[in-house]
């Protein structure tokens, strides 16, 4: 696997790119809406709206994007936390729920 930046998006690129279909616009889409759009609440919405959706990529994605978020903005929303929580149970799943679980234990503690 090779990394590429993911670029910066805008809402309506996201909802846009969001209505594709395909599992890897959908998953880069997703992490690069947690780097760069500054809309907390918004993203935690996507990511909620993918945590449970039938691709397991997508749903590794919602929770890398849970980590990102609280690395980035210092919180974020219970939602999206009880949906990567739910994520924890599946094993094929479970290292990247925990990364992000783990994120949000450190980036939230108070200081």
């Amino acid at each position: 696997m090779k990394y590429e930046p993911l670029g910066s998006v805008s809402v309506a690129e996201v909802e846009d790119r969001f209505t594709s279909g395909d599992p890897h616009v959908i998953t880069e889409t997703l992490i690069s809406a947690a780097l760069h759009v500054s809309d907390n609440v918004r993203v935690e919405q996507w990511v909620v709206q993918f945590a449970d959706h039938s691709d397991p990529g997508i749903r590794r994605a919602a929770a890398l994007a849970v980590g990102h978020l609280v690395r980035i903005h210092g919180r974020v929303g219970d939602a999206a936390v009880a949906a990567v929580e739910a994520l924890a149970d599946d094993a094929a799943l479970s290292g990247a729920a925990q990364d992000a679980l783990e994120d949000v234990e450190i980036f939230t503690r108070p200081k």
